[in-house]
């Protein structure tokens, strides 16, 4: 694969990436508003949706950091700097804002699922205090 094709298919990924992250961002606002009213089907159902979705994205992520490194000869955030400043003004510009638009839903995502999860796990601790302490609701004192 010659260097044109490296860029297209790195590109390609990116936006390919950034369509799954507003999906997943749905789908975590989906499994927020399931957890706000108890519907534990549905809670059930986006997870696994979520679970799949994660997997797309990990692999492609896998491939972005070798098609990166092919590229750049480097790795991490140096990778997509130098990656960037191969490109003329035009097509660079449009791939740091793919980039940065991907950057960006990633904090998203990010701070949506540690959200669901702090609620998620509040509930639990009080179905846990509720189950544990209505054993002893009707001992006799």
């Amino acid at each position: 694969m010659n260097r044109k094709d490296l860029l297209l298919r790195l590109a390609a990924g990116i936006g390919a990436d950034v369509a799954d992250y507003n999906r997943l961002r749905d789908l975590l606002q989906e499994q927020f508003e399931a957890a706000v009213y108890h519907r534990s089907g549905t809670i059930a159902e986006v997870g696994e949706a979520i679970v799949a979705l994660a997997g797309t994205l990990e692999a492609r992520r896998q491939e972005r950091v070798a098609l990166a490194g092919r590229l750049s000869l480097e790795k991490g955030g140096e990778a997509m700097e130098r990656i960037f400043a191969m490109l003329p003004p035009n097509p660079r510009e449009r791939l740091e804002g793919s980039w940065q638009g991907l950057e960006r839903l990633v904090r998203e995502c990010k701070a949506m699922n540690q959200r669901n999860c702090s609620l998620l796990m509040e509930q639990h601790e009080i179905m846990q205090r509720v189950l544990n302490t209505e054993a002893d609701t009707y001992v006799p004192r």
